[in-house]
Parts: structure tokens; sequence; C-alpha cells
């Protein structure tokens, strides 16, 4: 039997003749390749979030995937933006936007299911393209919230999902969801001020967030909690002006995954308001709902990235230095369970990679889970472990920073409740 699985002997000679010619290699032109990405994926499959229909289609296939994996449908596309949501992605070259997963509050755009209508599938199990109206623009950012989308291009935002709260920008008495026309081809751009132009839009749960070029923030949705920063627990579906210590600010970044929102200016000052369930705003306030942005002076230094998870948030400095503060999993280890204000992760615990420095330039946050992206491409998670989506290989909670291996230098992390998405170069 072993025998029969080894390869046969040569039983002849063969002549030099008869020996085939090998062919050079075409040489390779390796120009291009640092403008190559791929997108990789992890969590929970059976929503169609990684936009690979085997995990759907075949019982056999795993419901969790606690590895990151290449989601093939991305890598004929230059993919820009990434996000994960609620069941769902997205993702964005600068022309095309693409999405993937649960489409029951047309999260993902298309026609409304009614007679004489194209119907549209309530999920998506390999992948789909969303169409955007021709005149739109270039896409320049992409954010997916719990059932609803946020997509800003060169001069317009669009938001379609559900309008329940008015996160889609719309009278939510009036439209319980914004989606496409019957000929899926119009779809209703969000009202901002005249003239203005979007440079990032960011989603929490059900509330959202348009960044402008000039620095001023708008919000709209719901503000329970005073997520929308303008005062008031109200629903608020039209856009306006974030209030309190941002308001006149030059913002350059706005986080926030669940209720408790953080925003930096481009002195690199941190602001924040929404819920202080966990004591993450102590530093100014025992509210417990702050309906004003408020500036947290921790005099750590020039912040440049901030995120926020449901119970606990997260910062970096300039030079490279990443703090945690608030509840729960933190990254101090399974004994640290609350800290009032931003503590120091040792900067070793980045470090583990060959000819890593440990230099933090970006954090990030999910509901339920943190992240930091060293200066060489190299990303480390902790937090709750749902379905696998820190991307460890196991399903157990992470207490302490551990590096997530992607091929290829990580450019972006998207960390949502059920899965997590990774953009490569």
């Amino acid at each position: 039997m072993l025998k029969a699985k080894i390869l046969p002997r040569i039983t002849a000679i063969r002549y030099v003749s008869e020996i085939p010619t090998i062919k050079e290699p075409k040489e390779v032109d390796n120009r291009n390749l640092q403008n190559f990405c791929a997108v990789y994926g992890c969590g929970l499959t059976k929503t169609g979030s990684l936009a690979t229909a085997a995990f759907v289609e075949k019982r056999n296939n795993p419901e969790i995937m606690s590895r990151p994996i290449r989601i093939n449908y991305c890598s004929t596309k230059k993919i820009k933006k990434i996000a994960a949501g609620f069941g769902f992605s997205l993702f964005a070259t600068s022309t095309e936007l693409f999405g993937s997963g649960l489409n029951n509050f047309y999260q993902l755009g298309g026609p409304r299911n009614e007679k004489n209508v194209k119907r549209t599938e309530s999920y998506y199990i390999g992948g789909k393209k969303i169409r955007l109206p021709d005149d739109s623009g270039k896409i320049v950012d992409i954010s997916a919230g719990r059932l609803h989308s946020l997509v800003a291009t060169t001069s317009k935002v669009y938001a379609f999902g559900s309008n329940s709260h008015g996160q889609c920008g719309k009278d939510p008495e009036k439209y319980h969801f914004i989606t496409h026309d019957n000929s899926y081809n119009n779809l209703v751009a969000v009202d901002l001020p005249e003239g203005s132009t979007p440079k990032k839009v960011y989603c929490s749960f059900d509330t959202s967030f348009v960044l402008l070029n000039d620095g001023r923030l708008f919000s709209f949705g719901l503000s329970a909690d005073g997520q929308t920063g303008n005062g008031s627990a109200d629903v608020h579906w039209q856009p306006n002006e974030v209030q309190g210590d941002v308001k006149g600010e030059d913002i350059v970044d706005i986080s926030g995954s669940a209720d408790t929102m953080l925003a930096i200016n481009k002195k690199g000052d941190v602001f924040a308001w929404g819920l202080n369930e966990y004591g993450q705003l102590q530093l100014v306030t025992d509210d417990i709902q702050v309906d004003y942005p408020r500036v947290l002076n921790f005099k750590l230094g020039q912040v440049v990235s901030v995120g926020a998870t449901g119970s606990s948030c997260i910062l970096c400095t300039k030079d490279g230095m990443a703090y945690s503060w608030g509840a729960q999993i933190l990254g101090f280890g399974p004994e640290v369970a609350t800290v009032p204000r931003p503590m120091l992760l040792d900067p070793p615990l980045f470090s583990s990679a060959s000819n890593d420095d440990g230099k933090v330039v970006k954090v990030f946050a999910g509901p339920y889970s943190m992240g930091a992206l060293t200066s060489k491409g190299n990303f480390y998670a902790w937090g709750i472990n749902r379905y696998g989506s820190l991307g460890l290989g196991h399903i157990d909670d992470q207490f302490f920073p551990f590096q997530v291996f992607v091929p290829g230098e990580i450019k972006t992390v998207s960390l949502g409740p059920d899965h997590s998405l990774y953009l490569t170069h």
C-alpha cells in the first residue's frame, strides 16, 4: 500500500534531445506593487458579510472564521475603503461602491420590494455593486452603522438603510427607510450647507456624522444619550452642526461605535460626549448622559487618533503612545477592569513583530473591541472576541494586545459588531 503512494521508479533514460526547453520567465513589472491592496475578513460568516457565498451555501462550512481570510470578491477591484456594519460590509474604490451581507433594511440599497418592481434581496452572500448617481463624484469615505450606511463623495453625502431614528437624514415619520428609487438610478443626497465639501462620514449604531473640509461637524439620528451633541435627547433627523466645545473648532476626526463619541481637532485636543455610564468622561463630569461635547484636558501631548467601544475609549499621540480608559477589557490584563483616565499601554506590547519599534500611528474601536496599528503596518487587537472577530485564531476574549497575522502591511481596519475587515498593501 505504501509503495502505491510513492512515485514509480524511472525505468527509461531520457536523451537530451527529448528534454523540453525551459522558457525564460517573463520580466514582471513591480513598479505598481505598492498600489496593490487586498481585503481580509474574519468573524461570523453566515450573514454573507465576508462576500464568500460558499460560507452560507454549504452547511458544513464554518459559522465562525477566527482567522482573517482573503475576500476574493475584492481581489479584482482597487479597494481603498472598507466598513464593517452589523452583519454587512461595504467596500469602495475611488469611483465604485460594493457591499455584501444583510440587506433587510436596504443597508445595501436597491429598489423597494413592491409589485411590478424587480425584487431586492434581503441579503447578498457573494457581494454586489451598489449604484451611485452618475453625478455623485469620486468616493472619499464610507461608514456602516447598525442598519444604515453612509457614503461621502467629493460633492455629496448619501445615506441609505433604516431611517427609524432619522439616521439617514429624512423625517422618520414619513420615511422608515431610505433606498434607491424603482429605476435603481436615483439616490437622494443628505441635506448639507450649500457649497460644503464632505471630508469624512461616520456611523455609530443609529447616529450619523458628517465632517466637512472646513472642520465643521454635523450630526443627525438617534440622540437618546446625547450622541448628536446638540443639547437634546430627542431624535434629530435634520443635519445640524455639533455644538458645545466642538463648535468653532477645526475638527479632523470623529469616532465612537456605540453611544460615546470622541473627536479631535487639528491641534490634537480631545472632545467627548454621549453616554458616560462607565466613567469615560469622568474627568469633566459625573453625569450619565452628556448632551454637549466637552474638551478633555488629558495633557498627554498632541492626540492624532481616537476610538470608543460601548464602555471604553482609546487614543494615541503623535509620539506613538497608546492609552485606554473606561471599563471592561482595556488591554491591561484580566485584573484591570476599570480605569478612570487614560493609562499608558506598555509600548513593548506593540513591538513583538520583527523590526517594529512599536510606535502606534492609529487606533480603532468596535462596539466590543479595540485595536492599534503600528508604523510598520502591524495590527494588534484585544477585547470581547464575539464570533472570533478579533482574528486571533480562537474565540476566547483577549485581555491584552495581541498581533493579528495578515499577509502584507495593514493599511486600515474596521472592527464591527460581529466581524472585522482589514485592508492591506
